[in-house]
């Protein structure tokens, strides 16, 4: 059966040691200055800067990541703080002040769609490194666009993502167009240093 194209950027799954992906997240924050739309499953990365809370605290800055080598990910929106726009359309409204929950743990697996671009992901790419493709997430669906590229595997130290293995379910049909699989974040902004890959 043909795997369904149905990019929903990237969704936690579980840990590298196995156990099962609870839900913890940590709170960032995006400006109103900020003029792009922001999706459950988009990846996003730190800006080097920090704004006051409500409780006197403060929370570190956040945009949408940059698709691409070298460009360094913290984490992948799983939820944001309720406000009435958030509440109304049911992702982060651009140029509105958002809170945002961040799955940034830099051992958690994730699955994310392939885009089939040029080839499909090998079996044999397995712990290769690849890059994210961006993608416009859908105001109807209200999924993330992102996808992995497909054709960018390679033993790289300067790519995005770490390919582990694809996902084993009926659904999913590996080597195959639009496949899912499952990838760790391999130029992290909490990971001491990037690894180039098998």
């Amino acid at each position: 059966m043909a795997n369904v194209n149905s990019a929903f950027g990237l969704r936690p799954v579980r840990y590298l040691g196995g156990g099962p992906y609870n839900g913890a997240c940590n709170t960032y924050v995006a400006l109103a200055s900020y003029a792009t739309n922001m999706f459950i499953g988009d990846p996003v990365v730190v800006t080097g800067t920090s704004v006051a809370g409500t409780s006197g605290g403060s929370y570190q800055v956040i945009n949408v990541a940059t698709a691409g080598a070298t460009n360094q990910i913290t984490g992948v929106i799983v939820g944001f703080g309720p406000t009435p726009s958030i509440v109304q359309n049911g992702y982060g409204l651009a140029s509105t002040l958002r809170e945002v929950y961040v799955a940034d743990d830099p051992n958690l697996l994730f699955e994310i769609q392939e885009d089939s671009a040029g080839n499909a992901v090998e079996l044999s790419e397995a712990g290769w490194n690849a890059n994210l493709v961006s993608g416009s997430g859908s105001t109807y669906t209200k999924k993330s666009g992102w996808m992995l590229d497909s054709s960018s595997a390679a033993s790289d130290a300067t790519f995005q993502l770490t390919i582990r293995n694809a996902i084993d379910r009926a659904d999913n049909t590996a080597v195959e167009d639009y496949a899912k699989y499952l990838v760790t974040i391999n130029i992290h902004t909490n990971r001491p240093a990037a690894v180039a890959g098998l």
